[in-house]
């Protein structure tokens, strides 16, 4: 797979939790070469807001309500494959690395690591012009 260049990444941050949305957020806006374009709670509105935000990168919970991270990236995927996943959880076991790529996600992220990792994953997979 390829490394997208952009001027500014764009990135919609997915979690039920607003708290975790805002603290991702806050993280995302430390870094002047990523702008958080939009949130959503749950796959459903991530799916939708998609359509029209065109995100290059959607940092999302696997799960949530009505519609899970798994599901929301299949579905995200097969309409945007180019657009950059990176599925997170606070329950991270071995199976869900192994899910994660069979829904079609770029990366899985531990959201313990998010601190420290998510910066530099983002860094490595779309590169900033």
């Amino acid at each position: 797979m390829g490394v997208l260049t952009v001027t500014k990444v764009s990135v919609l941050v997915v979690d039920d939790y607003k708290i975790v949305r805002d603290v991702v957020r806050a993280l995302l806006e430390s870094d002047p070469g990523v702008q958080v374009v939009g949130e959503a709670c749950d796959g459903v509105e991530a799916v939708d807001l998609v359509s029209y935000l065109q995100p290059d990168v959607i940092v999302m919970d696997i799960s949530m309500p009505r519609m899970n991270g798994l599901e929301a990236t299949r579905s995200i995927k097969e309409k945007w494959p180019t657009i950059t996943v990176i599925l997170t959880t606070a329950l991270p076991a071995p199976s869900y690395q192994d899910i994660s790529d069979l829904c079609g996600a770029n990366a899985f992220l531990a959201k313990e690591n998010i601190p420290l990792q998510l910066l530099p994953i983002i860094h490595r997979m779309v590169r900033i012009a």
